[in-house]
């Protein structure tokens, strides 16, 4: 096979969009971990500040370097947004994947195809090549007529009228 037929481009394509897609799987679970990471200290910074509200009261210099309402609203805003950005990219792998592996089976079905074409055309070569060479073309002994070689089939009448 030809290393620049349209199946092994197909198939370099696909080997490359693979490798892609692995790769963004990758730094998607590195995002979904950082982000969960996230996620359990503002759960902790939320159950500090509801566990201790009179500390809250007292300690003013906690109050003021601390979070307050609307900074950890906002906070968690970008968390679900994040996620919910994560969640859409996890899907159109997802669906991507399965695109990938529909164009792979239908490939290797493609191929299987070629395969027995080429080998049903190679044993019909054979087939054609071993009849020609058990049978060489006889020399016909009837007479030519005209319509296929006129100048034998003149020649012929000619030498047969003589001898008679």
């Amino acid at each position: 096979m030809n290393p620049s037929t349209p199946d092994t481009q197909e198939a370099a394509h696909l080997e490359k969009l693979r490798t892609q897609i692995s790769t963004d799987i990758e730094a998607m679970q590195q995002k979904e971990a950082s982000l969960k990471e996230y996620e359990q200290r503002l759960r902790l910074l939320v159950e500090h500040t509801q566990q201790n509200p009179a500390a809250q009261n007292t300690n003013q210099s906690y109050i003021t370097s601390g979070p307050d309402r609307a900074s950890l609203d906002s906070e968690w805003e970008k968390y679900h947004r994040a996620h919910a950005l994560l969640e859409a990219a996890r899907r159109g792998l997802c669906d991507e994947r399965m695109v990938l592996k529909e164009r792979e089976e239908k490939m290797k079905v493609r191929e299987e195809e070629v395969a027995r074409r080429e080998a049903w055309l190679k044993a019909r070569e054979q087939e054609i090549a071993a009849q020609a060479q058990a049978k060489p073309a006889p020399k016909s002994k009837t007479k030519p007529s005209f319509a296929t070689a006129p100048l034998r089939a003149a020649r012929k009448l000619f030498k047969t009228d003589k001898s008679h």
